[in-house]
């Protein structure tokens, strides 16, 4: 059994720095960690960007489940070639176009593959060709499992792909993750809960089906930002239930009131922004900034800057960016381009 505590391991939020001179230079890497700490996450939003820049090259990743594959599906399908009396193989569907971009390859849930989608690995990790074809020429080839112990690994590697590969372990990150949240532009409701209660971020469960990890949190996170701002309550409830269990969510319906309590109303901001309530806290601040931020258009626009420019500067910066983007036209105004660049 492989032995996680000698392996080379890093937060989950270092992970793609750490292994980025691994892949650049063309080493395969198998990733290992808890199940939904974001591994994929940090492939597509951090590696594959940093690979693009890096090497020069538009990234494209291409993201296989081996859980859903069998062995058949990386040999082609026969046909007949009756001109020279032979059967040929199609390409394998793994395989993407030359193109000239950079193709990566993630293989996720790599420790549900059997020997047999082992072996095919093989060719695919080292020698970079399957079923007879080869992949492109710029191509880079990432796996990724949970483990054994956390149940979402079931099989163990063969120790000839585990010598194909550089090994990393990649640890939760409370902190980090919240940093992420931030950059990736998470619902701020979610981003000051989890900055005040960092042991919800991972909090698995051995008897409800739904609990909080970074991943059942990038669903609650897609939800919310779908809804509506006047949502009712009740279906932010249901759906924090159904995907993070039943104690998750009654922590942060509870957060979610003591929010609207401590906010100001948005009416008395429009009304008043140089004397409106502006928060202490500075989590408060980040869903204030984001609420002002999805309220703004052009009549109003300038009045809300008074009141954006009172909030922290890396939340007024936070909020203008988000006006802009959703509404281009705003960029017409002056002072919300001088709070995007922190004057």
């Amino acid at each position: 059994m492989t032995d996680l505590n000698i392996m080379l391991r890093c937060k989950i939020n270092k992970l793609s720095e750490t292994i980025l001179p691994l892949v650049v230079a063309d080493v395969p890497v198998i990733i290992y960690g808890k199940t939904g700490t974001g591994k994929s996450s940090v492939i597509k939003y951090d590696l594959v960007p940093a690979l693009s820049k890096k090497l020069g090259l538009e990234a494209i990743l291409h993201d296989y489940r081996l859980s859903t594959k069998d062995v058949v599906d990386g040999t082609g399908m026969p046909v007949i070639n009756h001109q020279l009396m032979r059967t040929d193989w199609t390409k394998p569907a793994f395989i993407p176009e030359d193109d000239g971009k950079l193709h990566v390859i993630f293989w996720d849930e790599a420790g549900h593959a059997n020997l047999q989608l082992q072996h095919l690995l093989y060719g695919a990790v080292n020698d970079r060709e399957m079923g007879g074809y080869r992949f492109p020429v710029h191509n880079r080839m990432i796996l990724a499992t949970n483990t054994r112990e956390d149940q979402g690994g079931d099989n163990k590697f063969a120790r000839p792909l585990n010598n194909r590969a550089a090994h990393v372990y990649a640890e939760s990150d409370p902190q980090g993750h919240i940093e992420n949240m931030k950059r990736w532009n998470w619902d701020p409701r979610l981003i000051a809960f989890y900055s005040l209660r960092p042991d919800q971020i991972h909090c698995e469960s051995d008897t409800s089906p739904a609990f909080p990890t970074e991943r059942s949190g990038d669903m609650l996170n897609r939800v919310l930002k779908t809804l509506p701002v006047d949502a009712p309550k009740l279906a932010i409830e249901n759906s924090a239930h159904a995907i993070m269990g039943e104690g998750f969510t009654r922590q942060f319906v509870t957060f979610l009131n003591n929010l609207a309590a401590g906010l100001p109303k948005f009416p008395d901001i429009l009304a008043n922004p140089g004397k409106a309530k502006v928060p202490e806290d500075p989590h408060y601040q980040w869903v204030i900034g984001s609420k002002v931020s999805k309220e703004m258009n052009a009549s109003n626009c300038l009045r809300l800057c008074e009141y954006l420019a009172r909030l922290m500067p890396d939340v007024r910066s936070m909020a203008a960016h988000d006006a802009m983007t959703r509404d281009p036209d705003l960029k017409r105004f002056n002072p919300l381009q001088s709070l995007v660049l922190g004057y």
